[in-house]
């Protein structure tokens, strides 16, 4: 019989020998991580310029601003949000820079907007949702007549109450623009006008409509008078401030003032009523 003979071996230098199927198969399999690593480099290129390309058209007028929806805005009107927002269209505003942090604060700059958000939906409209403060008193000022919030903050200047609810009317403040604060006037001080303006947020809407005033006299307190009626109405300090305005409601309401000079809520659980003199 013919004797078969082994294929060669090949031999490391220095080392012994390596079967060419091992060879083999270690050539197949750096071919196929060569393939693998390839495969991971392409993927990675596609997304890239996938990414790029996307990011490009983020960027170019294709995704400019095109419908602007104002939500909320009762007192503020929409061509003064988008002039605020920088929504006006010239230059046009890109859909990925709507909503930035300058934007929203130049917005809520505004003197009735107490806080913005904004919405964006694809691939052109972005919606501004405006939450507008709440005015809870007149200010018969120095120098004007504001509406202003619980904060003092400007709404507006108004000569009538025409466009608003009935407002009790704070006497003892400077007139402010729009947007800023008032300020307490000589001889008052910051404290008493926080007094007077924490005493409006607390007026009733019905005993607001029969025109409260409010103002604070040193040594004595907060004072107040209803309508046309001249008796004086003491408060005292801003305790218990809901009580002496709901006893004061219902005094109004159930007796009436005109027959009276004095009404003392200081203490609200035993109201003191002084009668005209006859």
């Amino acid at each position: 019989m013919r004797e078969m003979v082994p294929p060669p071996r090949h031999r490391h230098a220095g080392g012994p020998p390596v079967d060419p199927r091992f060879r083999r198969r270690w050539a197949e399999a750096r071919r196929a991580e060569g393939r693998r690593r390839l495969r991971v480099l392409v993927t990675l290129l596609c997304v890239m310029a996938l990414l790029g390309g996307l990011l490009g058209l983020l960027h170019s007028p294709l995704m400019r601003v095109r419908n602007v929806i104002v939500e909320g805005n009762a007192h503020t009107p929409r061509a003064r949000v988008l002039v605020a927002a920088d929504l006006t269209g010239r230059p046009a505003t890109l859909m990925i820079d709507a909503g930035s942090e300058r934007q929203r604060l130049a917005v809520e700059a505004l003197p009735w907007v107490a806080n913005v958000s904004f919405a964006t939906h694809w691939p052109w409209t972005v919606v501004i949702t405006v939450k507008e403060r709440a005015p809870v008193a007149v200010v018969d000022a120095a120098g004007g007549t504001d509406v202003v919030d619980e904060t003092g903050r400007v709404l507006a200047l108004t000569k009538t109450l025409e466009g608003f609810p009935a407002l009790p009317v704070v006497d003892g403040a400077l007139s402010a623009p729009p947007g800023d604060r008032i300020l307490p006037a000589p001889p008052g001080d910051e404290v008493q006008l926080e007094e007077l303006l924490a005493t409006a947020t607390a007026v009733p809407p019905a005993l607001s409509q029969r025109h409260l005033q409010l103002a604070y006299v040193a040594g004595v307190g907060l004072e107040a008078h209803v309508g046309s009626a001249k008796a004086l109405i003491l408060l005292g300090d801003t305790s218990s401030m809901p009580t002496k305005l709901a006893v004061l409601e219902e005094l109004v309401t159930t007796v009436g003032l005109g027959n009276y000079t004095e009404v003392d809520l200081t203490v609200p659980q035993r109201p003191a009523l002084t009668p005209l003199s006859n």
